[in-house]
């Protein structure tokens, strides 16, 4: 970075991770801390060296939208890796764990941990670690994170480095089969993070029905179950994805059929609106918002399609190593009528279940309901602590109960209308601003959130007269170098700055770069946030996850 005509300021954070998890549980503050900050898919291996989840299931973008054929043909690439699991890589292993590695700290104890997007390549590998290099440059010294970078999960130097405990942003099989030390147990978080723990916990949510799967695929015993089976298995080997193909007449498709039907019957009984979920939603994906019965047609048809739906893909992957954790279960909820306000709260929490508040951000969600950014007013922040108190030491103290130590995000709506079952809603009204008003939590993040640095930078964008920031994710054609030298005096004046970057070479013969960057951007106030905003996103695109 060092290398463009641009003078960047060094950004100070008001406090880090590291200061964070030192303060929620200070019995430990002195053990050395990794953290695996990656994403996953439970579709296909990103790399060689990073397998698809078979155990911790997740219903990203990607393993709902992507049809099995291509899925298939990405696992049967055993040479090379394909365009598909690079997309998906960069984002995973790069774009996120530099977004918080960024606000990691700590950089004599505790070691933000990545995965190289492809293992084995000298030159790639040490173009992974340039890329979060540059990023971290613009942080003062001691507060820039140490970064390990390994080829994958089960090659994480533990030991060699002194780390004594691991902080996870989302489970990991290869984690649980290494037997590494993990702050928190991975069947727990995966519960806590859960649609269906959130649907029964009796945190102020609203109404649901969880309709869970019965039992889980029979095995190909001896790789018999029926011709269309065996012809499909092969893939599943190679460490692809394992379906139950549509046309299967064995016990496995007798047991898939008669899940999907179970669910889809639950579906068509339900009266509009509603909302259906799949158990784990990553960035958005997996909830489908029903507005009427024309909707309500449409995710069926979704839902059952042959090619692809996810129900098929969903319910293949429940086996007796993870049956007991329910990954097949969905959940359809009453929807939230006429909301007055759409809040992500993030917060600490501690030992104890004690919650330490660190912001109240508003959500940019696009017209497919993914997650794309989120926005701060640092000027309300003491009002919203203060709204969001009770609805946030209510869920502090739930996740705390089942032994979690972490941040926290709770997306949570808010409506004027309060709820017969005032008694039963508990927290989840408050009179803060002279005005009673209930909420719900609609989402429970038990990780790391994409809101979480925007309040550690609020004294540097207050500092320099800004009272307003947000985040969010972009991809252009183009260079860091370009990118910074389009909105010079932006980044000059630290009203702009980078908190993740990665410059692809690979497409069109090496002769363009295309680069995928997660930007923050301050304002006076919201007007002129959100006329940087437009003029930042009118010559970028948005990142889905």
């Amino acid at each position: 970075m060092g290398s463009t005509a641009v003078n960047l300021p060094t950004i100070h954070l008001d406090t880090t991770l590291t200061d964070l998890y030192k303060l929620a549980d200070p019995s430990t503050a002195h053990l050395g801390l990794g953290l695996v900050l990656c994403g996953v898919n439970s579709a296909l291996a990103l790399t060689p060296s990073f397998p698809r989840n078979k155990k911790y299931l997740y219903q990203d973008s990607p393993f709902n939208n992507i049809p099995p054929a291509e899925l298939k043909d990405a696992a049967a690439s055993l040479t090379k890796t394909t365009d598909l699991q690079r997309s998906i890589a960069l984002k995973y292993l790069s774009l996120i764990p530099q977004r918080d590695a960024f606000i990691t700290g700590g950089p004599h104890t505790t070691s933000a941990i990545f995965f190289n997007v492809l293992p084995g390549s000298a030159s790639q590998e040490a173009h992974d670690r340039h890329e979060a290099e540059a990023t971290m440059a613009v942080l003062s010294p001691e507060q820039r994170p140490k970064l390990v970078f390994c080829s994958g999960p089960a090659e994480i130097p533990v030991k060699e480095l002194g780390m004594e405990r691991l902080a996870v942003k989302i489970m990991l099989d290869d984690l649980e089969r290494k037997g590494y030390p993990l702050v928190v147990d991975q069947e727990t978080q995966w519960f806590l993070n859960s649609k269906a723990g959130l649907a029964k916990s009796g945190l102020p949510t609203p109404r649901a029905e969880v309709v869970d799967v019965e039992g889980f695929v029979p095995p190909m015993a001896g790789g018999e179950c029926c011709e269309v089976c065996r012809a499909e298995d092969d893939l599943a080997v190679k460490g692809g994805m394992r379906f139950v193909p549509a046309g299967c007449r064995g016990a496995r498709g007798r047991w898939a059929g008669e899940q999907m039907k179970r669910i889809v019957e639950k579906v068509d009984a339900r009266q509009a609106p509603f909302v259906f979920k799949t158990q784990q939603t990553f960035g958005g994906a997996g909830t489908w918002v029903v507005s009427d019965e024309k909707q309500k047609r449409e995710l069926v048809e979704k839902l059952m399609d042959d090619e692809t739906g996810v129900l098929r893909k969903l319910l293949s992957q429940v086996t007796a190593k993870n049956q007991h954790m329910k990954p097949g279960s969905v959940v359809l909820s009453e929807m939230v009528r006429d909301p007055v306000g759409d809040y992500g709260v993030t917060f600490m929490v501690g030992k104890g279940g004690e919650a330490t508040f660190l912001a109240a951000s508003e959500q940019i969600i696009n017209e497919d309901n993914a997650w794309i950014g989120s926005t701060i007013n640092y000027a309300r922040q003491e009002s919203l602590k203060k709204k969001f108190e009770g609805i946030m030491r209510q869920t502090a103290k739930w996740v705390g109960e089942h032994g979690y130590i972490g941040p926290v995000g709770i997306d949570i709506l808010e409506t004027k209308d309060i709820p017969k079952d005032e008694h039963l809603h508990k927290s989840g009204i408050s009179s803060a601003d002279g005005e009673r008003t209930a909420h719900y939590i609609v989402d429970l993040n038990v990780r790391t959130s994409g809101s979480l640095a925007l309040p550690l930078l609020k004294g540097h964008f207050t500092s320099r007269g800004m009272t307003c920031a947000s985040s969010f994710s972009t991809t252009l054609q183009g260079s860091r170098k370009e990118f910074i030298e389009t909105w010079k005096e932006e980044f000059e004046t630290g009203r702009m700055l980078i908190m993740a970057w990665y410059e692809d070479h690979t497409g069109n013969g090496e002769k363009e770069v295309e680069s995928i960057g997660d930007v923050v951007v301050g304002g006076k106030d919201e007007k002129d946030l959100q006329g940087l905003m437009k003029r930042v996103r009118e010559s970028t695109e948005e990142v889905t996850f």
